[in-house]
């Protein structure tokens, strides 16, 4: 009887142990775009400041730099890095960063920079001919949203008790 027992609740047990692959993790979504234009500009720097207006930090490591939803996040790991293709179909082609659940982000600040290169005689390298103004945007506690179970959305549904998804929108100005 006791072995019938043990074998009723090993079957059960891996179905408690799977997880959604973003497990208490949530993302914040930025679209940074010109006025009347609503095209993602490429190659700025986004960084998520704290409540004291710096870089955020978890555990000692730096959890700041938004990428484009388009390409690679590059992963550190003990045994060197490697591209970790992680795409959010809701977040299309703006810029992104996954974050543990529960950052406070009513606190947070979103700073953006245009650090892109110039080229020899002023010459642009990417197709954007201006520089923009440095900008930074106040958070609020509806910019967080969960990924579990959502990640992998064309649509990112409506929850309860809050807005509908939406991004971060932040209109640049030249310089």
């Amino acid at each position: 009887m006791k072995f019938l027992g043990v074998i009723a609740l090993l079957s059960v047990l891996p179905a408690h142990a799977q997880h959604c692959a973003y497990d208490f993790r949530s993302v914040i979504v930025v679209r940074p775009h010109l006025s009347g234009d609503s095209m993602v500009i490429a190659g700025l720097r986004i960084t998520l400041l704290d409540s004291n207006n710096l870089p955020v930090v978890h555990h000692g490591q730096p959890w700041n730099l938004f990428r484009r939803n388009v390409e690679p996040d590059r992963i550190r790991h003990r045994h060197g890095t490697f591209d970790r293709s992680d795409q959010f179909p809701f977040a299309q082609d703006n810029y992104i960063l996954v974050v543990p659940n529960g950052f406070d982000t009513a606190r947070m600040k979103v700073l953006v920079q245009d650090e892109r290169d110039i080229g020899p005689l002023n010459e642009r390298r990417d197709q954007w001919p201006m520089r923009f103004k440095q900008q930074v945007v106040a958070l609020t506690n509806f910019d967080l949203y969960p990924l579990c179970g959502v990640f992998d959305e064309e649509v990112y549904p409506t929850m309860a008790n809050r807005p509908s998804f939406h991004p971060i929108d932040i209109t640049l100005h030249p310089r």
